[in-house]
């Protein structure tokens, strides 16, 4: 479903905010694991953002609004709901790994945003794709932790 949201933010830009709540919401509704992504949602949506923010500032990206649009924060939403289930093989990975996997894919997603017109990148591919990629694997590698964190806590108050 995350590729419904990330289609829907790519084609309808700001009109995609209409449906793709209901996406998310979706999402959540069939996950079998609420309270952990509650949880990870809380905590890891705003470090998405900030992610973002900061690449905004440094002018590694321009979005048609300023920071970012709004249909972004459904997206990173929707994102995070898929770590611990169609992302999940992320998880299974060692930090270090999973690291270089979103160094080496995370930026594809930026790139094709620009192609389509919804961003602009403000270097060169190739420094955007290493500048960015450093950034948004960084921020994404720390979300995976604090999702083991918050497994590890809730499977010991299960017990």
């Amino acid at each position: 479903m995350f590729q419904a949201v990330w289609f829907l933010s790519l084609l309808l830009e700001g009109q995609s905010i209409y449906v793709t709540p209901l996406v998310i919401a979706l999402m959540f509704y069939l996950s079998k694991q609420k309270k952990h992504d509650a949880i990870l949602i809380f905590k890891a949506l705003p470090l998405g953002l900030l992610g973002e923010y900061i690449a905004v500032k440094i002018g590694l990206l321009e979005f048609h609004s300023y920071p970012f649009p709004l249909w972004l924060v459904f997206l990173w939403a929707s994102l995070v709901l898929c770590i611990n289930s169609s992302m999940s093989f992320l998880t299974s990975l060692k930090f270090w790994q999973a690291f270089l996997v979103c160094l080496a894919f995370a930026p594809a997603s930026y790139w094709a945003g620009a192609r389509f017109g919804v961003l602009n990148l403000q270097f060169p591919l190739i420094q955007f794709w290493l500048i960015y990629g450093l950034i948004w694997s960084s921020m994404f590698t720390l979300i995976l932790f604090i999702n083991s964190k918050i497994k590890a806590v809730l499977n010991t108050k299960s017990l």
